[in-house]
């Protein structure tokens, strides 16, 4: 039993670190990078983004998947009991993780129109931006997530 919730854990932090480090480098690097050059609409820069939504999605289920066995496996754990702290932490942080599920649906589906738009400047412009806003709802979801698992650590 110990050892699967060791590979839970190391599976759990891994997808995370994977979901959400692509996060921060699509955002931080990346989509400034290929704007400053001149290249957000090339080929290339889509390709990635679509890309990284394969990764993104894999991530996604492998958190959803360790993050179960291992709150099922907590004895700390209770189906609707919200009395303690640690529990509401786990509360907040299963909402930030349903939130950030969400906005990494959205962005696969902005990704298409990306994908569609590219001969139009316009329009994909304000898919870009509208993809910028959903990485870094993202990004707000994952710290939160991030501070309730430290906290639930610590408690």
């Amino acid at each position: 039993m110990e050892f699967v919730l060791w590979a839970c854990r190391l599976m759990h932090v891994f997808s995370v670190v994977v979901w959400f480090g692509g996060l921060i480098f699509v955002n931080a690097v990346m989509l400034p990078v290929s704007q400053y050059e001149g290249r957000s609409r090339s080929e290339a820069s889509v390709a990635i983004l679509h890309r990284f939504n394969s990764f993104v999605w894999s991530s996604l289920w492998t958190a959803l998947f360790t993050g179960l066995l291992l709150m099922l496996l907590s004895p700390r754990f209770l189906w609707f009991d919200y009395s303690t702290l640690w529990q509401k932490l786990l509360a907040v942080k299963q909402t930030a993780f349903l939130l950030a599920g969400f906005f990494s649906w959205q962005i696969a589906k902005v990704v298409s129109h990306m994908e569609r738009t590219q001969n139009e400047p316009d329009a994909y412009e304000s898919w870009r931006l509208t993809y910028v806003k959903l990485i870094r709802r993202s990004l707000f979801c994952g710290i939160l997530g991030f501070l309730c698992a430290a906290g639930m650590a610590v408690v």
